[in-house]
C-alpha cells in the first residue's frame, strides 16, 4: 500500500498514486524492513527535477517494475528539499560506493540499519545510455542482498571508516590567509571561459558564489571585473534567462548558455539578484540593472505567497514535456505578431535562423545578434509583453509551494540588494514581508523550523539558522529594529549551542536534537547553496564585531581554522568561505550612524558606493538600544562612530566630514 497520500510535499504527492508501495522516511518503514529482512530502496528527488519525472514515468508507474519493488524491497521516497540532511549523507555515500558524482534522482539500496550497499542516480527502464535497466538492477541487487550478507557487512564497516576519516580534521591556522585568497582569485579567473563566460564547458552552471567572490575581491582588478562582467552579460542575454518574464533557469546544457534545463529554483534567483546588483554597482552595465528588476518582480509576482513566504521551484516540465511552456513554433509567432514584429524577434532571438530546441525556438541572443537586440530593446520589450500574455494562457508547469527558510533567506538578501540599487520600496517591502512571515510562523521562540507546507515542519538545519541570521543583519542595515537584533542573537546562540563542533570547531549541518543518522555532515564547500559554515562564519563575526561579543568571534575563528583541511583539497570550491574569512583576516570598518529618522535614506544613499564598509543606521529616538550599543549615543542630528575590530574612533558629527574620512585610501 502506498503511504504517501497524506504527505504535504508536492514531490511525494506526485508519487502517491504509483503502484509502488512507497513509504515516507519513517521508523515504520525501517521496522518492517528489519522484521522481514528486506533491503530498502531509498529514492531521493524533488518536484522540479526532469530526470526524476522520467524515471517515475518509466519505472515507478510501471506495474511490472512495481511488482518487483514491492515483493523484494521496502521502498522509501524522500523530498531532498525537505530533507537536505538525508540528501547530503546519501549523496556522499553514493560517491563512496561508485566513485562518481551524484545527482537526482538518487537511487540508494540499503540494509534496514540505513547503511547503503549499492547506489546510482537515474536508471532507465530498458538498457541504454550505457546503463542496465532498472528491472535488471532490482533483480541483481535482491540476489546480492540475499546471498552476500557478509560482503554487505564488510562494506558497511568500510563506509563507516570512511565517514569517520571525513570527520577528522587536520587543522592549520596558517592555511587560510590573504595570499590564498589572491591565489584563488587568479585560479578562478584562469578557469573562466573567455568566449562565452562561465566556468568550464557543458553543462554550465552559474557558479554564483565564485563570481560573488571575484566581485568582492576585485580591488580595481580589471581582469576580475572583465571576467565576471562578461559572464553575467552573456547570461543576461542568453537562454538561461527567461527573456519574457524574468528569472534564471537552473543551468545550461551547452556552453553557450542557450538551452537550459527549464526548472526555476528560488535558491538560484535570490543570490543571482545579489550578484547582479553588486556587478551593476561596479560596472554600471544597464542590462544588469534590468535583470535585477525583472527577476525581483518575477519573485514577487509569481513566487511570493500572500502571507509573505516565497515558493521553492517551478517545474521544468508541463504536460510531461520539458520546456514546452517556454518555447515557440515559427507559425505560432507569425500568427501573433506583425511582419515587422516577427522580424525583430527573429533577428534578436533566433540562432542562425533555425530552431534550437527540438524543432522549436527558445529565445537566445547570440553574441552576433547582441548589438541588434540592444539597439531595438525598447521595441522588443513591448513585443515580449504581447508574447507573455499568450504564454500565460498555456498550461503552466507546477509550482512547488513549500516555503523553505534557507532559500527564503537568500531571496530576502537578494531583494534587499535590489532595493539598494533601485530605491524601489516594493523590493524592500517584499523582503520585510517574507522575513516577518518566517519569524511569526516558523520560529516558536526556542527553535526554527526549516519548512512551511500547510504547517511548520522539520527542525531547522544549519543553513536555515545561518542564512536567516545573515538576512536579519542585512535588514538591520536598512531599518534598525532592536527586536530583530535580539532575534539575531537568538539565532546566533542556537548556532553555537546546538550546531557547533565544540571539539574541532565549525558547525554540523544538523543540531544536537536531530535524529541520529549514519553520518553527521560538516561541510565547507559551496554546492548549489553556499556552505552553511561559510555564512555562519560571516554572520557570527559581523554580529560579534557589531556588539563586541567575543564568543561569536571565537566561534567564527575556530570554524575557519576547522575548514583548512577541506580548503587545501580544493580552494576554488570554497569561494563563500574565503569571502567570509576576510571579516577575520582584515578588520572591516563598521560605521554606526545615529541620526534623525527622516534623514536615514539620504545618508544611506550618500555612503552607498563606499566599498568594504558596513553601515548601520539607528534613529536618534530609538530608546530600546542593546546594552552593547548604548555607548553609541546621538550627540546631535548626526553622529557617526567608525569602528574596526573592537576599537572605535572619536564620534564624527558631520556627514561631509565622515564621507571625507571614509574616502581616504
Amino acid at each position: 500500500m502506498n503511504k504517501l497520500v497524506n504527505e504535504k510535499s508536492l514531490y511525494l504527492l506526485q508519487h502517491a498514486n504509483n503502484p509502488v508501495n512507497w513509504y515516507p522516511w519513517s521508523q515504520e518503514a525501517f521496522d518492517i524492513a528489519k522484521n522481514n529482512n528486506k533491503p530498502i530502496i531509498l529514492s531521493i528527488g524533488y518536484s522540479a527535477c526532469h530526470w526524476c519525472h522520467v524515471m517515475a514515468q518509466e519505472s515507478f508507474e510501471d506495474s511490472e517494475t512495481a511488482d518487483i519493488m514491492n515483493k523484494h524491497f521496502i521502498n522509501i521516497k524522500v523530498d531532498k528539499e525537505e530533507r537536505p540532511d538525508l540528501d547530503k549523507v546519501y549523496q556522499m555515500s553514493q560517491s563512496i560506493i561508485t566513485g562518481k558524482t551524484g545527482g537526482w534522482p538518487l537511487t540508494i539500496f540499503m540494509s534496514p540499519d540505513k547503511f547503503p550497499f549499492f547506489a546510482g542516480t537515474y536508471f532507465p527502464n530498458e538498457q541504454r545510455y550505457g546503463l542496465p535497466s532498472f528491472k535488471d538492477i532490482l533483480k541483481r541487487v535482491n540476489e546480492f542482498y540475499t546471498t552476500q550478507q557478509k560482503d554487505i557487512e564488510a562494506q558497511n564497516i568500510t563506509i563507516t571508516e570512511i565517514f569517520q576519516n571525513l570527520s577528522k580534521k587536520n587543522k592549520d591556522d596558517e592555511i587560510i590567509n590573504l595570499e590564498l585568497i589572491n591565489r584563488t582569485k587568479l585560479d578562478l579567473i584562469n578557469n573562466i571561459d573567455k568566449i562565452h563566460g562561465g566556468f568550464g564547458s557543458a553543462p554550465k552552471f552559474p557558479q554564483t558564489y565564485s563570481l560573488l567572490f571575484l566581485l568582492n575581491s576585485i580591488n580595481d582588478d580589471n581582469d576580475a571585473i572583465e571576467a565576471t562582467s562578461h559572464t553575467l552579460h552573456r547570461m543576461c542575454l542568453s537562454g538561461i534567462f527567461d527573456q519574457l518574464d524574468g528569472g534564471f533557469f537552473r543551468y545550461s546544457v551547452d556552453e553557450l548558455w542557450m538551452i537550459p534545463h527549464f526548472e526555476k529554483m528560488l535558491y538560484d534567483n535570490g543570490p543571482l539578484i545579489t550578484l547582479l546588483s553588486k556587478a551593476y554597482k561596479v560596472t554600471s552595465n544597464p542590462i544588469f540593472l534590468k535583470r535585477v528588476i525583472q527577476t525581483s518582480n518575477w519573485i514577487i509576482n509569481e513566487m511570493q505567497d500572500k502571507n509573505g513566504g516565497i515558493y521553492s521551484t517551478i517545474d521544468a516540465d508541463s504536460e510531461h514535456v520539458e520546456g514546452k511552456y517556454y518555447v515557440w513554433e515559427e507559425k505560432e509567432l507569425k500568427s501573433i505578431l506583425s511582419h515587422d514584429e516577427f522580424e525583430l524577434i527573429k533577428n534578436s532571438y533566433f540562432v542562425d535562423g533555425r530552431p534550437n530546441f527540438e524543432g522549436k525556438y527558445h529565445f537566445h541572443v547570440t553574441q552576433e545578434s547582441e548589438k541588434f537586440f540592444l539597439k531595438n530593446e525598447k521595441k522588443i520589450k513591448e513585443i515580449n509583453k504581447k508574447l507573455l500574455e499568450i504564454r500565460n494562457k498555456r498550461i503552466a508547469p507546477n509550482t512547488d509551494k513549500k516555503i523553505l527558510v534557507s532559500w527564503n533567506a537568500l531571496a530576502i538578501i537578494g531583494l534587499i540588494d535590489a532595493y539598494k540599487i533601485t530605491g524601489d520600496n516594493k523590493f524592500f517591502s517584499a523582503a520585510v514581508k517574507c522575513f516577518n512571515f518566517i519569524k511569526k510562523t516558523l520560529w516558536d521562540g526556542n527553535q526554527l523550523y526549516a519548512c512551511f507546507n500547510a504547517k511548520p515542519c522539520f527542525k531547522g538545519y544549519l543553513d536555515d539558522y545561518a542564512f536567516l541570521l545573515k538576512a536579519n543583519l542585512e535588514l538591520l542595515k536598512i531599518e534598525w529594529d532592536s527586536d530583530n537584533f535580539y532575534f539575531a542573537k537568538n539565532l546566533a546562540d542556537i548556532l553555537i549551542k546546538d550546531f557547533q563542533n565544540h571539539k574541532d570547531g565549525g558547525f554540523y549541518f544538523t543540531s544536537i536534537h536531530h535524529e541520529e543518522l549514519i553520518y553527521r555532515p560538516q561541510t565547507y564547500m559551496d554546492e548549489s547553496l553556499p556552505a552553511g559554515n561559510s555564512i555562519a562564519i560571516e554572520s557570527l563575526s559581523e554580529l560579534g564585531f557589531l556588539e563586541g561579543n567575543q564568543e561569536y568571534i571565537e566561534s567564527s575563528k575556530k570554524a575557519l581554522i576547522s575548514a583548512s583541511d577541506s580548503v587545501q583539497r580544493s580552494n576554488t570550491a570554497h569561494a563563500s568561505l574565503l569571502a567570509a574569512s576576510v571579516n577575520l583576516l582584515v578588520f572591516k570598518k563598521f560605521i554606526i550612524i545615529r541620526c534623525l529618522h527622516e534623514n536615514i535614506e539620504k545618508y544611506r544613499k550618500k555612503f552607498f558606493d563606499l566599498p568594504e564598509m558596513i553601515f548601520y543606521f539607528i534613529d536618534n529616538k530609538d530608546k530600546d538600544i542593546p546594552q552593547s550599543l548604548v555607548e553609541k549615543k546621538p550627540l546631535g542630528d548626526f553622529t557617526a562612530y567608525i569602528c574596526e575590530g573592537f576599537k572605535c574612533l572619536e564620534p564624527i558629527r558631520n556627514s561631509d566630514e565622515l564621507f571625507q574620512e571614509l574616502s581616504k585610501k
